[in-house]
Formats: C-alpha cells, sequence, structure tokens
C-alpha cells in the first residue's frame, strides 16, 4: 500500500476518533515530529523516555482538563498541516520569527520554558563566527520548515531532520548549521562527531502557538501552564533531560 495513504489515513483516524466516553471534552493535536528529530524535546535521550514535550503536554491536559493527542511527522509537512488545521498548535519562540510575531491566526501562550538555538560548528571553524554577521552570505545548514529570523541573509542548506543535518556536518556540507544545545549535543554524539558552539542564533521562552480559532481555550491552558511552573511540574520535567530553564 501507498506509503503516503498509509500516512494520511491513519492522521485521519486519529483526528477523528476521540477518546472513549470524551466526545465532548476539547481535544487539541500536535505533531510530536519524527525519531531522528528535536531530541531530547520530541522523544527521549534514552529508550522508554517519551521526551520534554509529551511529557509537558500530559501534564497540561491533567491540569487543563483538555484532551492533547500527538500525530508524528517530518517538520516540513507538520507546518503545513498547521497551516491548514489537521494540527491545532506547534512550539514557538518568537525570537524565531522575522517579524517577532507569531503570525497571522495564531496566539501565543503562557511560556513553558527557554530555550537557545546556537549555530554549530567544529572546533577549527568556532573562531570564525562570533556575530551573527560572520555567517552573513555563507551557506548554513537548516531544517526545512523550521523558522530563522534570518535565513534571508544567509543561504538555507535544507535536511529533513535534526540527525541528517549533524550528519551533513560531519561529512562537510557546510561549516555550520543552527541547532538547539541539547539537540546538537545529543546528535553529535550518537555520530561521533567533535562539535563547538559559536554565536547564540536565537534565546527566548517557547509557548502553544495555537490556531486562533482555538483562542477561547487558551484562558484554561494559561492558568494551567502557570499552576504548572509555580508548583515545580515544569522544572521537574525538564531536569529528568538534563535542562536547566532559566526562565
Amino acid at each position: 500500500m501507498n506509503s503516503r495513504f498509509v500516512f494520511l489515513f491513519t492522521l485521519l483516524i486519529a483526528l477523528l476518533s476521540p477518546f472513549p466516553g470524551q466526545a465532548d471534552t476539547p481535544t487539541l493535536y500536535y505533531d510530536l515530529g519524527l525519531d531522528s528529530g528535536w531530541v531530547p524535546y520530541q522523544r527521549g535521550l534514552e529508550p522508554g523516555q517519551p521526551g520534554v514535550y509529551a511529557e509537558l503536554m500530559d501534564a497540561l491536559q491533567q491540569q487543563s482538563g483538555i484532551q492533547i493527542r500527538e500525530v508524528h511527522m517530518p517538520p516540513k509537512r507538520a507546518a503545513l498541516a498547521l497551516n491548514t488545521g489537521l494540527v491545532d498548535f506547534d512550539f514557538n519562540v518568537l525570537e524565531w520569527m522575522e517579524d517577532g510575531t507569531p503570525g497571522e491566526g495564531f496566539v501565543l501562550s503562557e511560556p513553558l520554558y527557554s530555550v537557545t538555538e546556537y549555530l554549530v560548528t567544529t572546533p577549527e571553524h568556532q573562531h570564525k563566527y562570533s556575530e551573527h554577521e560572520d555567517y552573513y552570505g555563507k551557506p548554513i545548514g537548516t531544517i526545512a520548515g523550521y523558522f530563522y529570523f534570518d535565513d534571508a541573509k544567509f543561504s538555507r542548506v535544507d535536511f529533513l531532520s535534526e540527525e541528517a543535518l549533524i550528519l551533513g556536518l560531519k561529512k562537510q556540507r557546510f561549516e555550520a548549521i543552527i541547532l538547539e544545545q541539547h539537540c546538537a549535543q545529543y546528535w553529535a554524539s550518537q555520530h561521533q562527531l567533535d562539535i563547538a558552539f559559536a554565536v547564540v542564533h536565537t534565546s527566548g521562552p517557547v509557548r502553544m502557538r495555537l490556531r486562533e480559532e482555538h483562542a477561547d481555550l487558551l484562558p484554561v491552558l494559561n492558568k494551567a501552564i502557570i499552576t504548572l511552573r509555580k508548583n515545580g511540574t515544569i522544572e521537574k520535567i525538564l531536569r529528568n533531560y538534563n535542562i536547566e530553564d532559566s526562565l
């Protein structure tokens, strides 16, 4: 059977199937990515670990009473699914966006945690990239479907996953990539690549970026997020993945 048909059929069933006995409960869908993606956020560091997002959304679901269900797509397809309403929210950092807004048709939740992305390179090239301007005009490894606030100033070389990006760096397809710190460390260790962190690309709070038609759920979600921050739940989840939050 055609793999694209299987994917679409599986997604359709997931979107249309309510939890038993909870057909009237609000349900939101989000993309949890692929196994080769954003570790430790989309999946765990070790077998059996669900990943930061899955744990955060499980806690948020319990606190808010809103059902939150995951689907799995590559980044570019996930971006399209969000724009067409097949999924209801993603995770966004305003600093990633060129205009510093979530985009037309979207609203933002309270912050969940903070994240920092770097220009990641290898030790012999680290000294070349101390300012953003140092990589402008050059080919830089990026993820297809991801936002980069300054990507008009460098040449994007898009790959389909974070793992593929690290492999591209290892094979010297480019001198540098843009990647989150913990994710870069994980995939570099998996592929025995010695990496170095050059200039910070972006740093800021991660929020749920919700399609505007679900804005009526935002007060409940925000109240739940604030509670999870105050009672230490979010901090505990992040600590399970060796992440120190700076919010």
